[in-house]
């Protein structure tokens, strides 16, 4: 486990160096993810920046100078059940939790914002960039 509390200053630098280590995020045209995105918890959003696969920054609560394609929010609740090491069933990847809020109309599960035909060109970096946050918490 971390020792760092979840989205504080030394998590994100924890995660950017998990991010920007990991064999999967060179191969299988994850080098070639480019596209900003962010991570809303409660009312704090984080903008991650990627760039050839890597996380350039972290950019807290970047207000309107924030660009990014797409992003996903959740309560604070919502991702520490998603960052468990085990987590339980629909919560435990981004699609399956946003089915649940965007179809079912339910509460307590991630939910994806923005471009969505840049999220689906994205989506197998972008899912395995939030997985990296699971390893990063478990680390």
């Amino acid at each position: 486990m971390s020792n760092a509390e979840l989205a504080s200053s030394e998590w994100w630098n924890e995660y950017k160096d998990t991010v920007n280590s990991d064999q999967e995020m060179s191969v299988r045209g994850h080098d070639q993810f480019d596209d900003n995105f962010f991570v809303r918890i409660d009312d704090d959003t984080y903008m991650i920046e990627m760039y050839g696969g890597e996380v350039i920054d972290v950019v807290a609560n970047p207000g309107v100078n924030g660009e990014w394609s797409f992003g996903v929010a959740g309560s604070r609740d919502v991702w520490e059940e998603f960052l468990q090491e085990i987590p339980p069933a629909h919560n435990n990847e981004i699609i399956a939790s946003d089915y649940r809020t965007a179809v079912r109309g339910e509460d307590g599960y991630l939910e994806l914002h923005g471009d969505n035909k840049k999220i689906f060109q994205n989506l197998r970096p972008f899912q395995r960039a939030l997985e990296l946050m699971r390893e990063t918490q478990h680390s």
